[in-house]
């Protein structure tokens, strides 16, 4: 039926989205499980929990972006359209400025605490020296989430589902062999 069609035309993509990112954090898992040492699939553990704690704090701001920004992408009733795209310039502007200051404080906060307080997160020396070097990492994921969460929050907004879905895709299908490639070569 139309209704049937009209929910796989928007959920397809967004099923693409959200497999793309079980798919990378998946294989991250893997690798880091057959990298050499005892303490890295557990340094791993902490920080990928660390960078879900901070997740919903930046990809709430993409769900702003849907709830706020359809109504100016709609035909307007009154007013120009030229105005309407206007004020949702400015709407998602105003969302990256807090995505990406929301995003530095949640950062600086996840960050530091694998960084200057390990003993927080477990009591094992080596797992403390394992994921103290894994703190920037998480700084540049958890700041760059900002601002990936706000486009992706304004693309759902605006329908842009094949644009979204094909950046996912290629992610999907390129991050993989990098991450295999960097087994293999701790591997030999």
């Amino acid at each position: 039926s139309q209704s049937t069609r009209a929910f796989l035309k928007f959920a397809a993509p967004v099923l693409t989205l959200i497999f793309g990112k079980i798919a990378a954090f998946g294989v991250m898992t893997h690798v880091a499980a057959a990298l050499p040492g005892e303490a890295t699939l557990a340094s791993h553990q902490i920080i990928l929990s660390l960078f879900f704690f901070v997740s919903p704090f930046l990809e709430v701001i993409s769900q702003t972006a849907q709830a706020f920004l359809p109504q100016f992408y709609a035909v307007p009733t009154n007013g120009s359209q030229a105005e309407y795209t206007e004020s949702a310039y400015k709407v998602a502007n105003k969302l990256l400025s807090i995505g990406i200051l929301v995003g530095l404080v949640m950062a600086g906060l996840a960050s530091s605490i694998p960084r200057f307080l390990p003993q927080i997160l477990t009591n094992c020396p080596l797992v403390q020296a394992a994921v103290r070097p894994l703190a920037l990492p998480l700084f540049l994921g958890a700041l760059l989430l900002a601002p990936v969460a706000v486009c992706e929050g304004v693309l759902l907004a605006r329908r842009e589902l094949g644009f979204l879905a094909g950046v996912y895709a290629i992610s999907t299908a390129l991050l993989p062999p990098v991450l295999f490639r960097i087994k293999r070569s701790s591997e030999g």
